[in-house]
């Protein structure tokens, strides 16, 4: 008894020494998708247009639109933190974050990738809020795309391009951009994007083109919830070219029908139909009329941050030629502190 006594101990530690020196179990590669249920296992194979992951002897393809976050097993955990950041809207903290990667030491060209994608998108996107470098932001941005074609981030990217462009008022490359997002195989996203591509042709000027594409939209058999949607912002883009080409009581009365039968809880909807009511009103020469529009967007819409920044840019032009001089002042100073980003904080 003594001996056994003797012995137990020994084992003990001689096993537990064994556990402690024994690899920690590899972490999972997760998509979590959007309805926030995640999927885990090893991802086998990235496109542009879905992700397999292999899990529990089954390989799953999800499609990259299904997609709210990715993350690798093997992933720096910077890369990690950097991601939520990011997603979160902390872009400053998220670059923090992501110079603290070796990416040397990575060996894993898809965590590369992320790595760079990042890094892009928050350029990008502080380009577009707090007035960052947009050339820089453009310039990085695309060379990620570039040199990464097959890249799940690709149709997110090329978007971004876009905006990029047109937050600069390059609005034929920003056209061009969005039109990459057409090649994507859903016809949601062609949709958007001939919506986007009708937004930036009617800032340059191209009213035609953009009837003509808002036209196609609206003519869609597609009904699913993101194409009525994009019909719905097609209806406030064709009602903005009718106002400018003339018949801008056709586009209030467009206008005003969507907005009585259309939910307000849509505040990026909204904010814009409103904006377009108030550029149908400053054709018509009702400048009280176009004012109490674009205030709708400023006090109960203004969660859309390009919809909001147009509404001040036109409110500050508006209370000046009311003679409110000092409301003028104040919504150019709030555009301007708010929205520095955005293409209507650089107009005169």
């Amino acid at each position: 008894m003594k001996r056994c006594l003797a012995v137990l101990p020994s084992a003990v530690l001689f096993a537990a020494a064994l556990l402690a020196a024994a690899p920690a179990p590899a972490q999972q590669d997760t998509i979590i998708g959007r309805s926030g249920t995640p999927i885990r296992g090893t991802i086998v194979g990235i496109s542009p247009s879905s992700v397999k992951i292999e899990t529990t002897g089954t390989t799953r393809d999800v499609e990259v639109r299904e997609i709210q976050k990715l993350s690798f097993g093997d992933e720096p955990g910077d890369l990690r933190n950097a991601r939520d950041q990011a997603l979160a809207g902390q872009f400053e903290n998220a670059l923090e974050s992501l110079k603290k990667i070796n990416v040397a030491e990575i060996q894993t060209p898809a965590i590369k990738q992320d790595v760079g994608y990042y890094s892009a998108y928050c350029n990008a996107k502080l380009a577009l809020t707090a007035g960052g470098d947009k050339a820089a932001a453009i310039a990085e941005l695309r060379a990620f795309i570039g040199q990464n074609r097959t890249t799940f981030h690709f149709f997110e990217g090329v978007e971004l391009l876009g905006e990029l462009n047109f937050a600069d008022g390059k609005y034929a490359d920003a056209s061009t951009f969005y039109a990459l997002l057409g090649q994507a195989d859903w016809p949601e996203y062609k949709m958007r994007a001939a919506v986007l591509q009708a937004r930036a042709q009617t800032a340059e000027g191209k009213y035609p083109e953009a009837l003509a594409a808002y036209d196609q939209v609206l003519s869609s058999g597609l009904n699913t919830p993101d194409a009525a949607e994009q019909k719905m912002h097609a209806t406030v883009g064709r009602a903005v070219c009718l106002a400018a080409t003339g018949k801008h009581e056709e586009g209030i009365a467009i206008i005003e029908d969507m907005i009585a039968k259309h939910d307000p809880s849509n505040a990026s909807l909204f904010g814009r139909a409103y904006n377009a009511l108030g550029a149908c009103y400053v054709k018509a020469n009702k400048p009280q009329d176009a004012l109490m529009a674009y205030l709708h967007t400023d006090v109960l819409f203004f969660t859309d941050r390009e919809a909001h920044a147009e509404a001040l840019y036109h409110l500050s032009k508006l209370w000046a030629q009311v003679n409110k001089a000092d409301r003028a002042v104040e919504a150019r100073g709030t555009l301007q502190s708010r929205y520095p980003g955005t293409r209507w904080a650089s107009m005169n």
